[in-house]
């Protein structure tokens, strides 16, 4: 059962490639967490009208700029952003990375890599958010 701070358990994942989209979203349904695909930015915008708690940018088959996740990232503040990719550097995205993706994972995608990043950001969430105990 969820609490009010707890985050919808939804997950996108955005990536022009149908096959390698779905093989991404067996892995994250492995942890109990529900998910959504598209393969435009028009389409992740819908997906995130609704409460998400991460989105997955395959930045191999979508293309997307420094611009485009800021104003994603701006848009969407309780939605955190990872990156896909196949490779290691993206200097053309520094920007982004360094203030707007929680994280970049490398593909082909290692399952306890995602699964631990998932389960940080469900965790850090659900953090409570009142004063500290005292302590005796």
């Amino acid at each position: 059962m969820q609490t009010p701070l707890q985050p919808k358990n939804l997950v996108a994942v955005m990536g022009a490639d149908a096959q390698e989209a779905a093989s991404i979203c067996r892995i994250i349904r492995e942890g109990d967490y529900r998910t959504a695909t598209c393969s435009n930015l028009n389409d992740l915008t819908s997906i995130l009208s609704d409460p998400c708690m991460a989105a997955f940018l395959d930045l191999d088959s979508v293309p997307l700029d420094n611009r485009t996740i800021r104003a994603l990232a701006l848009a969407h503040p309780a939605t955190c952003f990872l990156c896909i990719s196949g490779e290691r550097f993206h200097p053309d995205l520094q920007e982004a990375i360094r203030h707007h993706l929680f994280a970049c994972l490398h593909k082909p995608v290692d399952p306890d890599e995602l699964h631990y990043f998932l389960r940080c950001i469900r965790d850090d969430a659900t953090e409570s958010r009142g004063p500290p105990e005292e302590r005796a």
